[in-house]
């Protein structure tokens, strides 16, 4: 494992931001559809001077899926009624249902992708969310990252965020990464939060390990 190296490139910092603690600075946030906990898609962070918190996005990525499901569901409604018929467009109904089923998968993730990402950089929005988790700096022993293969976001190939509390009683909190570049996003603010006073331990698996 290697040391993450300091940088603050690209990140813009907020001061008196509504939702925060007195004197409190906020580094950054994300939300993404590419971010989970446990076995729920959907997920937010975002990072202070001083503390990093954890928002669920579950019920909003399930919200925005949905026209995906109905359309789906009623394709497959129609090819279990029609089963038996002989007619020459039901016998290709099952492939177009296929290549369907594919094409508004793609395209239903990335518009949800879209509308929860512009939400990772509304602090107002995030703070008022119910907190899945919260942790200062002096609570935080580790910060410890893994990259997902590039290219890939789905899959076997998925990165991680795991947080180790102080306290050995309470268990890590792991964060699933299923996309590069949603990694890269929270990799630097992580370097950002890490490398502030007081300083937090972060580390890195290297690429491919």
């Amino acid at each position: 494992m290697t040391t993450l190296p300091g940088t603050t490139s690209g990140l813009q910092w907020k001061e008196g931001t509504e939702g925060l603690l007195f004197g409190e600075l906020f580094l950054g946030g994300m939300a993404s559809t590419y971010l989970g906990r446990g076995r729920s898609i959907g997920y937010g962070l975002y990072f202070t001077d001083q503390r990093v918190i954890g928002v669920r996005m579950r019920l909003l990525a399930q919200a925005l899926l949905a026209p995906y499901l109905i359309v789906i569901s009623s394709l497959y409604l129609l090819l279990f009624f029609e089963l038996g018929s002989r007619e020459i467009l039901f016998l290709f109904l099952p492939l177009v249902l296929i290549l369907a089923d594919h094409a508004l998968r793609v395209l239903s993730r990335r518009f949800s992708e879209r509308i929860i990402s512009r939400k990772g950089v509304d602090v107002v929005w995030l703070t008022k969310r119910k907190k899945d988790f919260e942790l200062s700096k002096k609570e935080i022993e580790e910060l410890l990252m893994k990259s997902p293969l590039r290219g890939l976001n789905l899959g076997g190939s998925r990165g991680y965020l795991r947080i180790t509390p102080k306290d050995h009683q309470v268990q890590p909190i792991e964060i699933k990464i299923h996309g590069w570049n949603q990694h890269q996003k929270l990799r630097d603010l992580v370097i950002n939060f890490a490398s502030r006073e007081p300083r937090v331990r972060a580390v890195e698996y290297p690429y491919g390990q």
